[in-house]
């Protein structure tokens, strides 16, 4: 009975942060998709035409790069559950301000900070859930970030409601705050994990080659996956597939399903299968399933499976790269800090590139 006790504690503790890292992962994913179904309403608001706005989109990737960095650099300087906190407060303060603004620029400066503030809490939050599962943190990731394609998929329609019950955006965006500050209220509440150094015994020990590989993979990844989301329906449009911009835009959504379904669905197999045995035939499985849709895009029916399917391949890619790392890295702040920075940066590049593409006769 003494033996036991303490482990049934520390089981009963690393569920309960589990669930608290899974719920920012899901408030990020509110977050992350906040600014596209908004963007009509604030058209309607300045008064400004699209090609001026657009740069919110840059100001909030660009925030995204700050945020990791920041984050990366602060991690166990305070508390990890008070960086949390802070994280979680800046994006309920921001959210508050956004829907009272009448002006392009500010709208700009708070985007960045929303970006900031939400990518200050993804790295924190994302490092924690490594330290708290370690090395068996493969299934653990692939849930974590079904919460977080569950928020992408619910904040659209949040917004929805939101202008159809009220006429604006404001009931949608002051709930999330509200979601915010009741997380920060939890997070203050629970008491974090030690750092993945103590929990070894050793510090150190980077494998800086590993890190650049996972970031240069997240890089390119994250860029794929905005490109493919950003630039579906135009491609749709472009091909003759459909005249309406309605349905069109359903090929962004069939997308996003099959990657939040695709996260549910591969659990079972991160619990078996190395992580980069997942990432080499995730890569093989989209790749294929690209060739299949630009070699065919004009049938309504291959281009539909394809983008179910690049969607269910590329579900593991994110979550198997932090799994691999893991395994082989100490998994510092900086380390998820400098990965997420990648990722950012590939946001804010290859959907330019793709849109260069796609536009050139």
């Amino acid at each position: 009975m003494i033996v036991t006790q303490p482990r049934t504690a520390e089981a009963r503790d690393s569920t309960r942060l589990t669930v608290t890292y899974f719920l920012g992962y899901g408030l990020v994913g509110l977050l992350s998709a906040v600014l596209g179904p908004s963007m009509q309403t604030f058209l309607a608001m300045t008064g400004s035409p699209l090609r001026t706005l657009a740069i919110l989109f840059t100001a909030d990737a660009f925030g995204s790069v700050c945020g990791s960095l920041i984050a990366g650099r602060l991690l166990n300087r305070i508390g990890t559950h008070v960086q949390v906190a802070v994280g979680l407060v800046a994006v309920a303060v921001v959210l508050a301000a956004i829907p009272l603004l009448r002006w392009p620029v500010a709208l700009a400066v708070l985007f960045w900070a929303l970006g900031l503030a939400k990518t200050f809490v993804f790295v924190t939050v994302n490092t924690l859930l490594l330290w708290v599962r370690r090395a068996k943190v493969g299934p653990f990731i692939n849930a974590a970030d079904f919460f977080l394609g569950a928020g992408s998929l619910v904040m659209p329609l949040m917004i929805g409601l939101s202008i159809t019950w009220t006429g604006d955006v404001r009931l949608a965006y002051w709930l999330v705050c509200g979601c915010a500050v009741a997380l920060t209220l939890w997070v203050l509440r629970t008491r974090a994990p030690r750092p993945e150094s103590e929990q070894r015994g050793r510090g150190g020990g980077r494998h800086y080659l590993m890190i650049g590989g996972v970031a240069v993979l997240l890089f390119l990844y994250v860029g794929a996956e905005i490109s493919i989301s950003g630039w579906l329906p135009s491609f749709v449009l472009l091909r003759g597939l459909t005249d309406d911009a309605a349905t069109a835009a359903y090929f962004t959504s069939l997308f996003w399903v099959a990657v939040t379904v695709g996260r549910l669905l591969w659990v079972p197999f991160a619990q078996r299968l190395h992580p980069a045995v997942i990432v080499a035939s995730s890569a093989a499985v989209c790749a294929l399933a690209v060739a299949l849709i630009v070699t065919n895009a004009s049938s309504v029916a291959v281009v539909t499976a394809g983008v179910v399917t690049v969607g269910l391949g590329m579900s593991s890619i994110f979550p198997s790269a932090f799994a691999m790392l893991a395994r082989r890295v100490e998994m510092t702040g900086m380390v998820s800090g400098v990965c997420l920075c990648a990722a950012s940066l590939g946001a804010m590049f290859f959907p330019w590139l793709a849109g260069q593409a796609l536009t050139t006769p």
